[in-house]
């Protein structure tokens, strides 16, 4: 008998957070199922051919309806980027029709894959699932309709977390299923004692302007100019602008001379967690998304607290003065800096909100619970083909 096939749209070519939780799947799920991927060609391309067959495009066609990226004023432009790729995107799928495939189930890996799931519709009458991991932006004009697009042919929608699956409406099918991590150290990282009169800071993602690094970077040298004895280890690296953004000057980067700060040390691209997790006591997670990151649930598994920028008190992976602390208005140096002169004077908050973190992250972040009600969905969704491995 043979396994069946998933076909996995994967829409960034970078190496992201939704690509790395989606490897973490595939570790698992490769026992009973074989792999094809759609993705545009670059890093994460490149890092999916270990799991099987992988089909490039130079783009494929989005569009971001999320609680940041909607589009208003200049971010109009990039409408210009997602016609460009209209076409790769639908020349990609007829690609697929023609070699015939036998694919079972089709498994989009991000909600801004609105325009690639409409032009997959005319050929595929297969399961669609759609994995979603920002936060929507459910009330607009664009929202409504995309819902109710959803609801007719989306099979079956994941969340990766509550605060995801609340910012759709109720009348769509939702299940969460939240992120893992497959492979943990063997040994339990021997962290150096906290100093008396030290902190070291952490910072693990993209070096993006909408993360809010630029004020992580901001606050450590107001601190630093103060004598705070505090130390900031970088992990990530910058991203490739698209070329709407480099035609009209536009950059998601921070400035690069930023990171070249005076004891700011940049890891680069980290493949090993507890490379970096070790080195550090507090995580900072400042972005203006709204949302957490996988970072934060990454450092509780280190019982490591985080500082984050969200409006909840409460998340799956975050609860605020119990695993770490928020502050509500991204981009506020003030309150980031608060919270850090906060932890550097009371370091056994750092111990006790790190212990916290991790019995948070273990009871909600099961590996074995979150697989099976991945696996699940694909059972469910075979079940309900009514022509599997077929093509209009």
């Amino acid at each position: 008998m043979r396994k069946n096939n998933i076909l996995f749209v994967h829409p960034i070519k970078q190496f992201s957070g939704s690509l790395k939780s989606l490897e973490e799947y595939l570790k698992l799920l490769d026992k009973k199922f074989n792999f094809i991927f759609l993705s545009p060609k670059g890093e994460a391309s490149n890092r999916l051919k270990k799991f099987g067959k992988v089909i490039t495009v130079i783009g494929l066609s989005k569009f971001d309806n999320s609680q940041l990226g909607y589009y208003k004023n200049f971010r109009w432009l990039i409408i210009l980027r997602e016609l460009f790729f209209f076409f790769p995107t639908l020349f990609s799928v007829m690609y697929i029709k023609k070699k015939k495939f036998k694919i079972d189930i089709i498994h989009f890996n991000e909600i801004t894959l609105i325009p690639t799931i409409f032009l997959f519709k005319f050929f595929f009458k297969i399961p669609f699932i759609l994995h979603c991991r920002i936060l929507f932006k459910k009330e607009n004009f664009f929202g409504k309709k995309i819902c109710n697009y959803l609801k007719k042919n989306i099979y079956q929608i994941i969340a990766i977390d509550n605060d995801v699956k609340e910012s759709f409406p109720k009348f769509l099918n939702i299940q969460v299923v939240r992120n893992i991590l497959v492979k943990l150290p063997k040994k339990k990282i021997t962290k150096k004692k906290f100093h008396k009169k030290s902190v070291t800071l952490g910072y693990m993602g993209s070096f993006l302007k909408y993360k809010g690094l630029e004020d992580l970077i901001g606050v450590y040298k107001i601190l630093k100019k103060e004598n705070f004895k505090i130390n900031l280890y970088l992990a990530g690296n910058f991203i490739s602008n698209n070329k709407i953004f480099e035609i009209f000057g536009i950059s998601n980067n921070i400035n690069r001379d930023l990171i070249n700060f005076d004891g700011i040390k940049n890891m680069g691209h980290i493949n090993k967690l507890e490379n970096f997790y070790s080195k550090i006591d507090l995580l900072c997670f400042p972005s203006y998304l709204n949302a957490l990151g996988r970072q934060v649930f990454e450092a509780a598994y280190f019982k490591i607290p985080s500082i984050v920028c969200i409006k909840k008190k409460k998340s799956d992976s975050f609860i605020h003065n119990l695993t770490g602390m928020r502050f509500q208005k991204p981009g506020s140096q003030i309150e980031l800096k608060k919270i850090i002169k906060f932890f550097y004077t009371n370091k056994r908050k750092i111990k006790s909100m790190g212990d916290n973190a991790f019995k948070l992250v273990t009871k909600n972040y099961n590996i074995e619970n979150n697989y099976l009600k991945l696996e699940k969905i694909y059972m469910n969704s075979l079940k309900i083909s009514k022509k599997r491995n077929n093509f209009l």
